[in-house]
């Protein structure tokens, strides 16, 4: 593993490049998000007047996602990376589904606390947060912008960096990617940048920091590698 490569950065993403490479990086990359779509759908009130936050809502993948399939649902999408915003915003524009999505470049923090939301996603971003007190912070003010009882979905990368399974596991990843067509040096960057960029938590802490910050009924339903999907309720 070439621990020299350069950081990475979402300030300066190559956001087309992401588009392509994500679905071939994580097995089920599109699965986990019909599960996600599926999930939320079977928990919200169905009223046709439902509002969803969208955390790290960059590329635009849920807002597409679900805007085409529930045409009553608006949505709020936040990410602090300009280049991953201009990309949902083409990316909700193709899907046609402008009219009903709101983006806005900030993190969860300067969102106006008295927004309050029908249900929540935050798929591949908390395992960039940085240290267990911002993840904390992080997942407390999203559980303070919920009603009682929304859900929210949630994917992330979960990795004990010490458990001696680590190796195997990332060897098989290794292979799934390069066999899929990713560069050797983009796997390179991606498995330095674990622990150093990135700061994955382990499932059972990922369950315990849900459970302090206001959420119920955690139920972990899509996992791939190291690559975990969770569903909660708000409390």
């Amino acid at each position: 593993m070439n621990h020299n490569q350069p950081p990475m950065s979402w300030d300066t993403a190559d956001e087309n490049r992401y588009e392509q490479s994500i679905a071939l990086k994580i097995p089920g990359y599109s699965h986990m998000h019909d599960l996600m779509e599926r999930l939320l759908a079977a928990s919200i009130s169905g009223n046709n007047e439902d509002e969803i936050l969208i955390v790290g809502a960059g590329g635009g993948k849920e807002l597409a996602l679900l805007g085409t399939r529930h045409a009553g649902w608006t949505f709020t999408g936040i990410d602090p990376s300009e280049p991953m915003l201009q990309l949902a915003k083409r990316r909700v524009q193709e899907a046609g589904v402008v009219a009903r999505v709101q983006l806005k470049s900030m993190t969860i923090e300067g969102l106006p606390e008295e927004e309050i939301y029908d249900g929540a996603t935050s798929m591949l971003m908390l395992h960039f947060i940085q240290g267990m007190e911002s993840k904390r912070r992080f997942l407390s003010n999203l559980a303070a912008r919920l009603k009682s009882g929304a859900p929210l979905i949630i994917a992330a990368v979960n990795a004990d960096l010490h458990s001696p399974v680590y190796p195997t596991m990332m060897q098989a990843w290794q292979d799934h990617m390069l066999s899929n067509g990713i560069l050797p040096e983009e796997w390179e960057q991606f498995a330095a940048s674990l622990g150093r960029e990135s700061d994955p938590i382990s499932s059972e802490q990922m369950i315990e920091l849900l459970a302090e910050c206001g959420f119920s009924h955690i139920t972990r339903y899509f996992g791939a590698f190291w690559v975990e999907g969770y569903y909660a309720k708000r409390i």
